[in-house]
């Protein structure tokens, strides 16, 4: 098992399993998910592809500098910000190809969920400020959100560690042997304002 990450705040979790032979490695299946102030976001099954969700939030990451355009969604309760951003992306409305295109663009940031198979049932948002960041989390069509409150950057700087951790293979090995705990965790405890202590897995 390795971690990137403080799972009290935000964290990714993941294994690596052992390539049956050195053809197989660059497929790299393992398995992954999220802590997301303590809760764990995603479905932790084996034979997960990996870089199915490094390809994800690799994308994810490019809509960083956009996350904070919208600094009144710092002060909207969660339950707002994921209506708002969630009928932008996924509303079945009247609105024209050129205005569905400029929504996507607009709020698209502000969703952080990867679409894959691993974390479908989940919606993640995070909305950023000069001084402070939000998480927030449910399932699929939940009214109950959780929220954590990160440093500016924090959601960031742990995809990005676990990016580098899968490219360098600091996990514990390379992708035919076994793997090792990694952990890189910020300072500070998680402020939170919602959320339980499980999720689905």
């Amino acid at each position: 098992m390795a971690l990137v990450g403080d799972p009290a705040r935000f964290a990714i979790e993941f294994e690596v399993e052992p390539a049956p032979d050195p053809e197989a490695a660059p497929w790299m299946f393992g398995r992954t998910r999220w802590w997301c102030g303590g809760t764990a976001v995603g479905r932790y099954e084996p034979h997960t592809v990996l870089p199915d969700v490094t390809r994800a939030l690799e994308l994810i990451l490019t809509g960083e500098p956009d996350r904070t355009r919208r600094p009144d969604l710092l002060e909207l309760p969660a339950a707002d910000v994921a209506r708002i951003v969630g009928q932008a992306l996924y509303a079945d409305s009247e609105r024209s190809d050129a205005q569905i295109a400029a929504d996507g663009s607009h709020y698209g940031p502000f969703f952080v969920s990867p679409r894959t198979s691993t974390f479908d049932l989940w919606d993640v948002f995070v909305v950023e400020g000069l001084r402070s960041a939000r998480l927030m989390w449910c399932p699929v069509g939940s009214a109950e959100i959780g929220e954590c409150e990160l440093r500016p950057g924090e959601f960031a700087g742990v995809l990005a560690g676990f990016l580098q951790a899968i490219r360098s293979g600091e996990y514990g090995g390379d992708p035919c042997g076994q793997t090792a705990v990694h952990l890189a965790s910020g300072p500070g405890d998680a402020n939170r304002r919602g959320g339980g202590e499980s999720g689905l897995a």
